[in-house]
């Protein structure tokens, strides 16, 4: 957060998995764990260390697998922006043809602007066999799932609102918002891709605690490790 201690947190790199009348609709890749693997292990995590991965295998397919699923099942892909810790499963999506939901001037800036310095990696997205489906600021991303413009962290970034029949209407922030305390504690983000869209951070924190007030949803922030713990472990959630 803006004005946080150096303290380094373990926290979650989330991808959420929704089922929707269309089929599976996944929000954001996770991380390509190769990169973190064998001798010589890249550092693009330095100070905090190595990451660690929940299985052997690689990240996204197994927790596809998990669910009995494949990327050739899905019906529909989107990621919140392009930073290595959410784009590391599109080569995966690339294979399987699956069409994939990204702001306009995220891909521009990551496409024209930013690299490795800035947390992008281009390997991971500059594929041309991704299937891009380019959207400007608010859009309809399948039935029950939006897409929320919430730039300041990157120029692009969005949130997620998921409708849900039965448990009710979700916002995930993703790294718009990436702690609880920073809810808690009306604090943005600390970090940000471009100088002059840091005043932004400030506007998308407040629309989407704004949002969640007015519409009873459950704001979650992407990366709180005391958040996603218990979401990962509650009935009908994984």
């Amino acid at each position: 957060m803006e004005g946080g201690s150096e303290r380094i947190l373990r926290e979650p790199v989330p991808a959420m998995l929704v089922k929707t009348s269309i089929g599976w609709v996944l929000l954001d890749t996770g991380t390509d764990a190769r990169r973190f693997r064998g001798p010589d292990p890249d550092d693009l995590y330095a100070p905090a260390g190595i990451p660690e991965f929940l299985s052997d295998g690689d990240p996204l397919l197994s927790a596809l697998a998990d669910h009995g699923l494949n990327p050739s099942d899905l019906a529909l892909a989107a990621v919140s922006h392009l930073h290595f810790d959410h784009s590391g499963g599109l080569r995966h999506l690339a294979e399987a043809g699956v069409e994939v939901c990204i702001q306009r001037r995220e891909l521009e800036f990551a496409m024209n602007v930013a690299g490795r310095a800035d947390a992008y990696l281009r390997e991971d997205y500059a594929n041309p066999d991704i299937k891009w489906r380019i959207l400007d600021d608010e859009a309809v991303i399948a039935p029950g799932i939006e897409a929320i413009s919430t730039p300041g962290h990157t120029p692009g970034h969005m949130s997620y609102r998921v409708r849900m029949a039965e448990s009710g209407t979700w916002l995930f922030a993703m790294d718009a918002i990436d702690l609880q305390a920073g809810i808690d504690l009306n604090q943005v983000v600390g970090t940000y891709a471009v100088a002059e869209d840091a005043p932004l951070r400030r506007r998308s924190h407040d629309r989407l605690v704004e949002l969640a007030a007015m519409e009873g949803a459950r704001l979650v922030a992407g990366h709180c490790p005391e958040t996603w713990a218990p979401l990962t472990i509650a009935e009908g959630h994984a």
